[in-house]
């Protein structure tokens, strides 16, 4: 409570009021006690004189002690008053409350001293006679002449003067109390209204902390503290300006991050990970929450890649290098830049995956190498033969004659190879135009067997069909179908042991229709069948035999442009099953 704001005001507030309240009061009760035996002062003065007084006559004609005894008594009675009448020698002659002969000697009285000495005494004192606390004012009685003849004293307890001041005192308490009441009640609202707009804003600045942006508080007064809530409602709008483009920058800056294809990892100063993105945890198989604060060695067991931040963060200076993952084989191209602002503040480092592309530079290498092996055979046969008619065959006409056909066949073979390489190429680039009919797989197959049927018998194969009758209509090129189902019987054919079978099915897959070519050839081994559909690709076992290599190439991109999947299963020794499936029409 007294860490309120409100409470420290009207504690200090109502702290001073009554600290001011009870010195006032004790000085009113002062005043008026003075004020009061002051004037209880003045009373006994005029009462003592008039004693001295009226029993001046009595000293003078020597009428005897026991007059001034009634006398005092009598004054007593009239005054309310204790009159004691005293002779020179501080004998008791008069009083009004006791016997004068039951009294002791007063001449060592301080009031009866001060009275013969200075013509007035005043002495305030318990009396042990009476039991009380008492004012007493003496005067001495003196004669015509001047002579003085005794001392005439007069007393008042202080029991009323103590009793009115006290009842002045509780008066005064009693006020002070209300006073105090009330001096609490307007500190309390006083401050209340004071500091209601430092509580609201206050309430309002702890909503913003949590999170809740713009608040606003109302402007109820055109003093420091409406100035204070207007200042503070235009921070609050700037703030949650600020704060909502940041933040818009910020989801922007990280969708980009998150979306880019190369990896960002950013450091600070000591080379700690601050930040990475998608591709970068892709790469290096990192998680961002277990890279984040750590030293990029830790996080990231690549050498080379730790290698180029220390140089990096030594030189200040841009960094380049290659290298080849350990982790996942791929090879990257990593540039280190240097973050600085006036001093260094860390180093971005861009990761950029060049597998594809290397791997594509490695294909075309492979596939001019290819090609230079596919055409160097039949060129150097040609050439061979060429020379060969130049010397003196082309004299015999029977030789000359079977050179120049097997010059034809070298010749078609390269024309069939060359428009295999163009009709892929326009497959892959999107530039072939399927043109798509209804097909219907089981009527197709028919056609393909019926074509290929004296290949099979020429090597003794036996053909199994297995062809659906209600097989459903699909949306296909029925010429470039056909090219892949020749393709698959074909190699089946080619690639199979004489005697041996052929099995050719059409069939429902799921929510397509596949054809299945199965053959009991020599198989194709575990190490190539991720690479079978791969151009100029021949197995070193079952694919010796002639072929360009680019016949299941073909086929995969055909089947795959038409929306549907080709794949093989194969045991090396126990045949393999070539299968393609195309979608169906919608709504059949």
């Amino acid at each position: 409570m007294f860490r309120s704001i409100q409470w420290r005001i009207a504690i200090w507030f109502v702290l001073l009021v009554i600290v001011s309240m009870a010195v006032l009061g004790a000085y009113l009760a002062s005043s008026i006690r003075n004020s009061q035996l002051n004037n209880l002062y003045t009373q006994l003065g005029n009462e003592a004189k008039i004693t001295a007084e009226v029993s001046l006559p009595i000293f003078s004609g020597q009428e005897g002690d026991n007059n001034l005894d009634i006398l005092a008594k009598k004054l007593g009675v009239q005054t309310g008053t204790r009159i004691t009448i005293i002779a020179l020698d501080g004998t008791v002659l008069g009083d009004s409350d006791e016997d004068p002969a039951t009294m002791e000697n007063h001449t060592s009285r301080p009031e009866v001293k001060d009275a013969l000495a200075s013509g007035l005494g005043e002495s305030t004192r318990y009396s042990t006679t009476i039991g009380e606390q008492m004012m007493y004012l003496a005067v001495p009685i003196t004669s015509q002449g001047g002579d003085v003849l005794g001392i005439a004293r007069v007393a008042l307890p202080l029991t009323e003067v103590e009793s009115s001041v006290n009842s002045i005192i509780i008066s005064i308490v009693v006020a002070m109390v209300v006073a105090a009441i009330l001096v609490i009640l307007a500190a309390w609202l006083i401050a209340r209204m004071t500091t209601q707009p430092i509580r609201e804003l206050t309430k309002a600045s702890q909503e913003m902390a949590s999170g809740e942006l713009g608040q606003k508080i109302s402007v109820r007064t055109r003093d420091e503290s409406g100035q204070l809530a207007q200042a503070f409602n235009e921070m609050s709008l700037k703030l949650k300006e600020m704060l909502t483009t940041i933040s818009e920058d910020r989801t922007r800056l990280t969708s980009i991050l998150n979306n880019m294809a190369d990896g960002v990892i950013l450091t600070d100063a000591e080379g700690n990970i601050v930040l990475t993105n998608k591709a970068a945890q892709r790469l290096l198989l990192i998680r961002d929450k277990d890279a984040k604060g750590k030293p990029l060695i830790e996080a990231v067991r690549e050498y080379e890649l730790n290698d180029l931040l220390t140089s990096c963060l030594e030189t200040g200076k841009e960094q380049i290098t290659q290298f080849e993952l350990g982790t996942s084989n791929r090879f990257l191209r990593v540039i280190g830049i240097p973050v600085a602002n006036n001093q260094l503040e860390g180093i971005l480092l861009l990761l950029q995956d060049l597998t594809e592309l290397r791997s594509l530079q490695t294909m075309r290498r492979e596939m001019v190498g290819n090609i230079s092996h596919e055409f160097r055979t039949p060129l150097s046969g040609i050439k061979a033969m060429v020379e060969t008619l130049q010397d003196s065959a082309i004299d015999d006409r029977e030789a000359a004659k079977d050179f120049l056909s097997r010059i034809e066949t070298e010749v078609d073979r390269m024309t069939q190879m060359v428009a295999e390489l163009t009709e892929l190429s326009r497959i892959e680039t999107g530039k072939a135009e399927l043109k798509l009919e209804p097909v219907e797989l089981t009527s197709l197959a028919e056609e393909v067997i019926a074509q290929l049927k004296p290949q099979a018998e020429r090597k003794n194969l036996t053909l199994d069909m297995a062809l659906g009758d209600d097989l459903q209509v699909t949306q296909a090129d029925k010429d470039r179908i056909r090219q892949v189902m020749v393709n698959l019987i074909h190699n089946a054919i080619k690639f199979n042991r004489p005697g041996g079978s052929i099995r050719i099915r059409t069939l429902h897959i799921a929510d397509s229709v596949g054809v299945e070519v199965s053959d009991t050839g020599t198989g194709i081994a575990r190490d190539d069948l991720p690479h079978i559909f791969e151009r100029f690709y021949k197995a070193d076992k079952s694919r010796t035999g002639q072929g360009s290599g680019m016949g299941l190439a073909i086929a995969k991109h055909i089947v795959e442009a038409h929306g549907g999947k080709i794949w093989v299963q194969s045991e090396e020794g126990k045949g393999s099953t070539f299968i393609f499936s195309l979608p169906l029409i919608p709504g059949q």
